[in-house]
């Protein structure tokens, strides 16, 4: 008896693992090209209209668990692009603001300040560089940045600095932006 249920939870752990597996395979990448994988919908469902402009704001500010990785909730954002555009949303009906405070900060480091800091290069500079390039804009508060003895030149290229992350999100709701929560 004890034989055949260690065989059925192998079964099953097997089961698990390939379909978690066939499901990472079947990711697509429809604009942040290898992060922010989205699982494609082979049914109808419901979808944003894509003659309406989209503006929203995420603010991360959790600590990273890991700084050996990408950051889980960068990634993540990037899905949000990606399942907008994966949804028929043209790109340029899309205005996506990512603020960064707190301790996610060192998520925006640039290299040499980030292999300083934790002996490797910062492994979110390729994910900000497709954000970047897909028009993405990314925001560190300026508040975090003195808290963690950072300068400008200890930010990646591209991000853009804040004076807070208070005065750059509610300066985005100003012109419209939702705020989306994670």
């Amino acid at each position: 008896m004890i034989l055949p249920m260690k065989k059925f939870f192998l079964l099953l752990l097997l089961l698990v693992c390939s379909t978690a597996i066939s499901q990472a395979q079947n990711m697509v990448f429809p604009a942040i090209e290898g992060f922010g994988g989205v699982i494609p919908v082979p049914f109808e469902a419901e979808k944003p209209d894509p003659s309406r402009r989209y503006t929203f704001v995420i603010e991360l500010g959790n600590r990273l668990a890991d700084k050996t990785q990408v950051a889980e909730m960068l990634d993540y954002a990037a899905r949000m692009y990606n399942l907008h555009r994966y949804a028929g949303v043209p790109k340029e009906n899309i205005e996506l603001a990512i603020v960064v405070y707190s301790g996610s900060t060192p998520m925006v480091m640039a290299d040499p300040t980030y292999s300083q800091r934790f002996n490797q290069a910062n492994p979110n500079g390729a994910l900000l560089e497709e954000l970047l390039r897909n028009g993405i804009q990314v925001i560190v508060c300026g508040q975090s940045m003195m808290k963690q003895d950072l300068l400008p030149e200890d930010i990646y290229p591209g991000v853009r600095m804040a004076v807070s992350r208070f005065t750059a999100t509610t300066d985005l709701i100003g012109k419209g932006y939702q705020v989306i929560f994670l």
